[in-house]
């Protein structure tokens, strides 16, 4: 399998995660020269896309599964050949490339049949009659490659090849009938009796042997319009050779052809290769054209994704099919949780507000200068991870790093943050599904499955007409996922408050935990901020409580 990684931060992806991804990916590349690419496993909110649009920075591939694809695979080269070509080009290029099979494509290069080697051995077994040139529509070009002939007389506009193949073997005084219209004729350097082929209006005279063809023969063909080809080869062997020019379209397979997308998974492949006996199969790209082929020995040297998680070390947080990669690095700054892996990583987790401000700190490290995009997208999470420092998680490293970063970007962070926070907390156009699906994550406490959102606002009072519309939403939510509990934070970012509304179960304890008492499953805190250092501990008390 190719050398890739790929770099993810985690569902429902905020502004950390996704330029944590993208940084640190462009990191690995300079730093190994391997192939990094940072992915994403959700939709951009509107914050994140204003900052990847301020600095020109194009946002990570949507990946729903991180399965090994055929396309991760190396690949055998395929060797596509034309419809028109002959069995015996054919046959050439199974050998000298050493393949058991051709992908046969049309003028689109698009599949449009198979030939193995197989099809072409079966078609010398079979016994064709002698009209197999005219059925199968072979060109004069595939007679002159399998005679390594030359042309004598090429008209302008070929006869068609509808007859039988003869050798003149007899005189013109004794050959009847059995010469016709539309023929193709093996003989010698008999005079006579190519004259009285042309006069039989032949398609197409061989003469074999190499040997010359009379002048006045050569006329009579200009009249006639007949194509005349000398070949070096005797009667026998033209005769025994001629079949091979058939085109490969005669032969080959097209029906029930198995084929692979390069999306398709690996473990898919295996299973379908498992219900069919051929030895390769060829690979298709969108557009259903020819660009490899693989067979069972690519599937059994198959290794799993090579992964690198940022901003999150929780395995519900991450991707579904996380156990089908190799997790490689982690590099967070949350809380050490669940996850597993099959052998030792890299594993860096730092006390500090924002992921950025450890994959800025690596740049830093390896004595590498980030470009004034990528410095610009670690500003921005690090101002929005922190909320400008307001946030209880703000370090003293996150200030240090932004400070440093600014002399790259040169933005004023007091105006860049006013803007972005009132994008990023904008509700037109968003509807509650919206907002309760927006930057969400879910957590395990004591085997009960929790689900925390959080919304930031400007203006938390702006929010008051919607709130019951959240509740019922949140409610439904729940119970549709089987989760005991969803918490809403609806956080105002100048005010330094949030909103606290919880549904399910659990309601009193986490108010108690709060302090609150009151009989609403809403309250407001001041100085809650942070998700992930102060309302998450609090649940989680609350529960083991």
């Amino acid at each position: 399998m190719k050398d890739k990684y790929y770099v993810t931060g985690h569902k429902n992806p905020d502004t950390d995660s996704i330029c944590a991804a993208i940084a640190y990916a462009e990191l690995k590349r300079k730093k190994t020269g391997f192939d990094v690419e940072a992915i994403r496993l959700g939709e951009l909110n509107q914050e994140t896309k204003f900052v990847l649009d301020y600095f020109g920075v194009k946002p990570p591939r949507l990946k729903d599964s991180i399965k090994a694809q055929v396309k991760d695979l190396e690949m055998d080269k395929a060797y596509c050949v034309s419809e028109n070509i002959s069995l015996y080009k054919a046959l050439q290029l199974i050998q000298e490339n050493g393949v058991n099979s051709l992908p046969v494509t049309d003028q689109d290069e698009r599949l449009v049949g198979i030939a193995s080697l197989s099809n072409i051995t079966m078609s010398y077994m079979d016994v064709w009659d002698d009209s197999i040139l005219g059925r199968s529509n072979t060109s004069y070009q595939n007679i002159i490659e399998v005679l390594a002939g030359k042309f004598i007389y090429q008209p302008e506009i070929f006869k068609a090849i509808d007859g039988k193949i003869t050798v003149y073997a007899m005189s013109p005084m004794h050959i009847g009938d059995k010469i016709s219209k539309g023929d193709i004729i093996i003989l010698g350097d008999r005079k006579d009796a190519q004259l009285d082929a042309m006069d039989r209006d032949v398609s197409l005279i061989i003469v074999t042997g190499g040997f010359k063809v009379d002048d006045e023969v050569v006329e009579k063909a200009k009249l006639t319009g007949t194509t005349i080809i000398s070949t070096n080869y005797n009667t026998f062997m033209a005769g025994r050779l001629l079949p091979q020019a058939v085109p490969i379209s005669h032969v080959m397979s097209n029906k029930d052809l198995v084929t692979f997308d390069l999306e398709d998974t690996v473990e898919e492949a295996k299973k379908i290769m498992g219900m069919s006996r051929f030895r390769s199969y060829p690979v298709l790209d969108n557009k259903k054209r020819v660009i490899g082929s693989i067979g069972r020995f690519h599937l059994i040297s198959s290794d799993k994704k090579q992964l690198i998680l940022v901003d999150h070390n929780e395995k519900n947080q991450s991707i579904d099919d996380i156990d089908s990669a190799v997790i490689r690095e982690i590099i967070d700054h949350h809380r050490v949780a669940n996850i597993a892996t099959d052998e030792p990583v890299y594993f860096r987790n730092e006390p500090v507000g924002s992921t950025c401000t450890i994959v800025a700190e690596m740049y830093y490290e390896a004595g590498i200068m980030p470009s004034r995009e990528i410095a610009g997208i670690l500003s921005a999470a690090i101002i929005s991870d922190t909320l400008l420092f307001k946030s209880p998680t703000a370090t003293e490293t996150d200030k240090r790093i932004l400070e440093r970063l600014s002399k790259v970007t040169g933005i004023d962070h007091e105006e860049f943050a006013m803007e972005m926070f009132r994008e990023g907390t904008k509700l037109e156009n968003k509807s509650m599904s919206d907002l309760v699906n927006g930057d969400v994550k879910k957590f395990v406490v004591e085997d009960e499955n929790i689900r925390v959102c959080q919304i930031f606002t400007m203006n938390l009072d702006s929010l008051n007409s919607i709130e019951e519309g959240l509740k019922e939403k949140m409610e439904e939510v729940r119970v549709a996922n089987g989760e005991s509990t969803f918490v809403m934070m609806l956080t105002d970012i100048f005010k330094e408050i949030s909103e606290v509304i919880v549904v399910g179960e659990y309601i009193e304890s986490i108010k108690n935990v709060f302090g609150v008492n009151s009989p609403s499953n809403s309250f407001k805190v001041p100085g809650l901020l942070s998700r992930k250092k102060q309302l998450i501990p609090s649940i989680t008390s609350a529960i083991q409580k």
